[in-house]
């Protein structure tokens, strides 16, 4: 059995979560930030619905949804800062 390359998101009250990203270094690297929520979304229901929610940051940036885990150098057991962005305003 190969490698399986994985980040570790750190959620709501601390809780930390392991996201298997892929079975390659070069998966993980061309993996895209909207691919990474969308997995996010099916392990950890009821946190929200839509992508657009989700705020993912890395390293003390937000990560935009076109970039690629190499465009941040994430590497594998990196740990990203996810939060929800709330509802609200005009």
């Amino acid at each position: 059995m190969g490698k399986i390359y994985q980040v570790i998101i750190q959620g709501i009250m601390d809780k930390k979560s392991t996201i298997d990203v892929g079975s390659s270094e070069e998966e993980m690297n061309n993996t895209t930030v909207l691919e990474l929520k969308k997995k996010l979304l099916l392990k950890l229901p009821g946190n929200s619905d839509s992508p657009e929610d989700l705020r993912l940051i890395f390293a003390g940036k937000q990560l935009e949804d076109s970039g690629k885990f190499s465009d941040y150098h994430i590497k594998d057991k990196s740990i990203i800062l996810m939060v929800l962005r709330l509802p609200g305003g005009n």
